[in-house]
């Protein structure tokens, strides 16, 4: 639906837009916030204040393409706020919260491996990033050559050859992609 809410119509403050996208994206930046921070209740005044701040400054924008994008972003921005805020007053030294810090941690290395990963395999030639793509959703050689109207063979060749530029272009981060491939 984020193509039918368009930001025209809440920058013309279209409130019943505004409700629809509130509804649709609501439990999903939730989700997403409480993934950052570990507590439902402000992870949900977090997303109310970033839809606020949506709905306030609509008109000091000057397009926004992708309100979810967007909606993410704000969501993320008060979440690291709410982080820096409290690490003021959270005792550092206990277990839990050196715990949730490391979760913290590893879910941003996660997220910054998925687009290294990611932007090395849209950097491939077309039909290698469709055959790599491909195989990482878990579909086999035979049914990527099917889908692709190529051969087997050809689908060997350039999953290797792919897989060859990848190892040279991810260089240290290659065994992840290895990491990967083998979860499939």
């Amino acid at each position: 639906m984020d193509g039918q809410i368009t930001y025209e119509a809440i920058k013309n403050g279209d409130i019943k837009a505004f409700e629809a996208l509130f509804r649709e994206f609501y439990p999903s930046m939730c989700f997403v916030a409480m993934r950052f921070i570990g507590n439902q209740e402000a992870a949900e005044d977090i997303v109310q204040e970033a839809f606020i701040k949506l709905w306030e400054k609509r008109t000091t924008y000057n397009d926004i393409p992708c309100l979810k994008t967007f909606l993410y972003v704000s969501v993320k921005n008060l979440c690291f706020n709410h982080i820096r805020n409290k690490k003021n007053t959270i005792d550092y030294t206990s277990p839990e919260a050196q715990n949730k810090e490391v979760i913290f941690k590893n879910h941003l290395i996660e997220e910054e491996t998925y687009r290294i990963i990611d932007d090395a395999v849209n950097a491939l030639p077309p039909q290698s990033k469709k055959i790599i793509k491909m195989h990482l959703e878990g579909k086999q050689n035979k049914e990527i050559a099917e889908t692709l109207n190529i051969s087997v063979n050809s689908v060997k060749t350039l999953k290797y050859n792919a897989l060859s530029t990848l190892k040279h272009s991810l260089k240290d981060y290659f065994y992840l992609l290895i990491l990967f491939l083998a979860e499939k």
